[in-house]
């Protein structure tokens, strides 16, 4: 199976559709196939780690299968918060701006989430954010989840890790998003232009996603935004690559052709892992620390918002 062929398939038909709400529709049952198609999550794992720095240096809890302008398909990790505490958040409740999400579960069990309704962030009355609850639910295996465009939202940490496969486009078809396909080998150009939009005011007339009023949390009773929200990392290294190796193991990927070659490059404690997974010895499901800034219970939520 050749994986590459799959995500960009997957990405024409977004890129050239000017409904995305109803080709996202379109696409949930071929999304769903994939979610439990094994063969095509190992074939993008392993086109994913020919880059060896996505192990030596991994930061964050996700692996990246394609991007193609608006689209992005990617693997996201959510492990258990690692002091064992219950209904902890994985992040702070947050929007995509004008990207639409339809994701599924690939292992693990799932996960607690709460999507609000749509642009009920923008309700702002002293500095408190009203927000309305759309639905509380667990998402599990076997479904795809759909969350709108300005669709705030929030995942709680779950007891044992769990994957997902998410597919992002945005909501209509947006010229910056062209110009950035034909410029997706200079990176750098592309971030001084981004950074000169938001600099100069023309972000919105460029359809620029936004970079403020994005992140939320509970404070004092309420709902409120989050100032200089930062997140450039999940956690370190040798929280997150134990944290991605239970998901491999999770899946039966074990590929010896892979992670043989991989002990050659990796620290002591990647290799023993490496080791692990191939031995089908259990690896433990430790998860990660978490960023306090990141950190609230669903109760403080629900109690802010009531």
């Amino acid at each position: 199976m050749d994986s590459k062929i799959i995500l960009k398939n997957l990405a024409s038909e977004l890129h050239k559709s000017n409904n995305r709400h109803l080709t996202h529709e379109k696409l949930k049952n071929h999304f769903e196939s994939l979610c439990s198609d094994k063969e095509f999550i190992y074939d993008a794992l392993r086109e994913a780690l020919k880059d060896p720095l996505i192990i030596n240096e991994a930061n964050n809890l996700f692996f990246y299968l394609l991007i193609s302008g608006d689209v992005i398909i990617a693997i996201n990790l959510f492990p258990p918060i690692s002091d064992g505490a219950k209904n902890i958040t994985h992040d702070n409740i947050h929007h995509h701006g004008w990207r639409l999400l339809s994701t599924g579960v690939i292992s693990g069990n799932g996960y607690e989430t709460i999507n609000f309704e749509k642009k009920s962030h923008e309700n702002i009355e002293n500095g408190n954010v009203k927000l309305k609850v759309k639905e509380i639910y667990h998402h599990k295996p076997n479904e795809i989840k759909f969350v709108d465009s300005y669709q705030p939202h929030v995942v709680f940490h779950p007891e044992t890790t769990t994957a997902t496969l998410a597919m992002w486009s945005a909501e209509k078809p947006m010229l910056n998003q062209k110009i950035k396909r034909y410029l997706k080998n200079f990176s750098g150009i592309r971030k001084i232009l981004s950074k000169f939009a938001h600099a100069t005011g023309v972000d919105k007339t460029l359809g620029l996603n936004p970079i403020k009023g994005i992140y939320f949390h509970p404070e004092n009773g309420k709902i409120v935004e989050t100032i200089n929200y930062s997140k450039p990392t999940d956690g370190p290294p040798q929280e997150i690559i134990p944290c991605m190796f239970k998901f491999f193991q999770q899946i039966g990927f074990n590929d010896k052709s892979i992670f043989g070659e991989m002990t050659k490059h990796v620290s002591a404690d990647t290799k023993k892992l490496c080791e692990m997974l191939m031995e089908n010895e259990t690896i433990k499901d430790n998860g990660i620390k978490g960023n306090i800034r990141r950190r609230f219970t669903k109760n403080e939520i629900l109690n802010a918002i009531n």
